[in-house]
């Protein structure tokens, strides 16, 4: 665990894992969901309807709050130098997802990569941050993709852990 020691891996390690983490939990909450209104039948037309639900929601707040346990317990010792630069890394690393996916959807007629969609898993510890966003420009009329922007940044939110500098 050697890459663990060295201060500029500490961000994308912890958001890698917390995304992974995230990632498992969608998946979890989502069959739980899906059986849950299985179980209370069919609707009056005989049909039945399974929906998200606030499978998304309740996700976030969990990814929220680990977020800033993670944050806490793992970031905590590090400078503020130290985190900016780690935290760039995961902010680079998200945008190039980004870029990707909007580069693929637009050359291949509107598909989705599965390759970009499992890398995603690494991103996704701060998908809190891009849900809060589209809540909040949802509610305000904005349809457009803009609220995953300011998402990308969430990473930069670790500097509040940080010491001011190194010890001398």
């Amino acid at each position: 665990m050697e890459i663990w020691k060295k201060s500029i891996f500490r961000v994308p390690l912890v958001l890698g894992a917390l995304g992974i983490l995230t990632r498992f939990l969608h998946f979890a909450g989502g069959v739980i969901w899906g059986a849950i209104q299985r179980l209370q039948g069919p609707g009056p037309d005989g049909t039945f309807v399974i929906t998200t639900g606030y499978v998304t929601e309740i996700v976030s707040v969990i990814t929220f709050l680990l977020f800033w346990w993670a944050g806490w317990r793992f970031v905590r010792g590090l400078t503020r130098r130290e985190i900016f630069w780690s935290a760039s890394i995961m902010v680079l690393v998200h945008a190039a997802l980004l870029a990707a996916e909007q580069i693929n959807q637009h050359v291949f007629g509107g598909s989705y990569s599965l390759t970009v969609y499992h890398l995603y898993a690494l991103a996704e510890g701060s998908s809190w941050a891009g849900q809060l966003f589209f809540r909040l420009f949802l509610a305000a009329g904005l349809t457009s993709s803009l609220w995953v922007v300011p998402g990308i940044f969430a990473p930069y939110l670790y500097l509040i852990f940080g010491k001011k500098s190194a010890p001398q």
